[in-house]
């Protein structure tokens, strides 16, 4: 109890010198972080507090979200998944039963009794099964009008259920930011592409690319006007990224393009395609209309080989964005340039990666203009 007491009032403490509001968010964020509980975030609060960044209201949201908000959406579609469980159950007891419901239509419903007691719930089994029963419950007819009414608001309940789920399984896979998939999407894709490619050598490659001196614009203009670049980065991508192609937020300021049946020729020419485009575009803050003026980027690209796992690709591609960051930014490398050009001295490597999300934007329309 004493221990307890004691990790409770460092918690307490430290938040009092920082002056972070006393809410339940907030306390559970740097209660993981000074237990230690949670490396990542334990070394991110002792950044923070090292370099004596303020801890606004936005930098105490984007810790809990980026930490603990994939939680919160994964208890979300299992408490949907478990309600619409809950409510076809109640739906198909009462009709099964019922004594003017078709001998053949109520074997039918007790038949999906059994399966609703088997499946896990998970939206995915679910869903399935909502859909067989919306196309058994119209097939049915010589019902009487209670009948038909109770069927009506079932396929009702089921239809806004089924909605329900696809939106709560949209939300999970994507980043509140930018609009783009999120990592765990892209790397749950990029196993599923990994796979292909054992059994049917299909080839693809990842993108890989970054925001030149991103910290300058934050420490210029403040994060707000940093997430709306990241923001414009964002449409940008989804633009110019079509069909199977998919893009997401990785990380920060790096994002990725997974991209099926496409060689690393391809892969180059529309990278390439996207960093012009990038840097035609002169930016300006949406209230006061001052320049920001021309953002770059750097990207690296990669093919799958037989020799490699999925992180293997994604490392190569990383080396060959370093690269392009090394020689001098907004330019495209791939790891034909890294058998050509040698590796990088040690001293030039370095960690380049964080993990942040945002609040809203605040940039305006992009002006087109030359590169600088």
């Amino acid at each position: 109890m004493n221990e307890v007491a004691e990790i409770a009032k460092k918690v307490i403490l430290a938040m009092a010198r920082h002056k972070v509001p006393m809410q339940p968010d907030n306390y559970y964020v740097w209660f993981e972080g000074l237990t230690g509980k949670n490396e990542a975030l334990s070394r991110e609060l002792a950044r923070y507090q090292e370099s004596g960044v303020e801890f606004t209201e936005k930098l105490n949201r984007e810790l809990y979200e980026k930490y603990f908000g994939q939680q919160e959406s994964r208890k979300l579609l299992r408490e949907i998944s478990q309600e619409a469980g809950r409510l076809l159950k109640e739906f198909l007891e009462k009709v099964a039963s019922s004594d003017e419901a078709t001998e053949e239509y109520a074997g039918r419903l007790k038949q999906y009794l059994i399966r609703l007691e088997r499946v896990s719930q998970e939206p995915g089994e679910l869903k399935g099964l909502l859909q067989d029963l919306v196309l058994d419950t119209r097939k049915m007819e010589k019902v009487t009008s209670e009948l038909r009414q109770e069927l009506q608001r079932a396929r009702t309940q089921s239809d806004q259920l089924q909605r329900m789920l696809q939106d709560a399984q949209r939300e999970a896979t994507r980043d509140v930011l930018t609009g783009l998939y999120n990592r765990r999407y892209l790397e749950e894709k990029l196993r599923s592409l990994h796979q292909e490619f054992l059994q049917k050598n299909t080839p693809f490659s990842v993108i890989l690319l970054d925001i030149d001196h991103f910290k300058r614009i934050n420490d210029t203009y403040g994060h707000t006007v940093g997430d709306g670049v990241l923001e414009f980065i964002g449409a940008m991508l989804k633009g110019m990224v079509k069909g199977r192609d998919v893009p997401a937020r990785y990380g920060g300021e790096e994002f990725a393009i997974l991209l099926p049946l496409t060689t690393r020729e391809g892969a180059c020419v529309l990278a390439e395609n996207i960093r012009k485009e990038i840097c035609s575009k002169n930016l300006k803050i949406k209230n006061s209309q001052e320049r920001i003026g021309v953002v770059t980027i750097s990207l690296g690209v990669a093919q799958i080989t037989r020799d490699d796992t999925p992180e293997t690709l994604v490392e190569r591609a990383d080396r060959a964005l370093y690269r392009a960051k090394v020689c001098g930014r907004n330019q495209v490398k791939s790891e034909k340039d890294l058998e050509a050009e040698g590796p990088i001295a040690p001293e030039a490597t370095q960690a380049r990666r964080g993990f942040e999300e945002g609040s809203p934007p605040r940039v305006g329309e992009p002006e087109r203009g030359a590169a600088s």
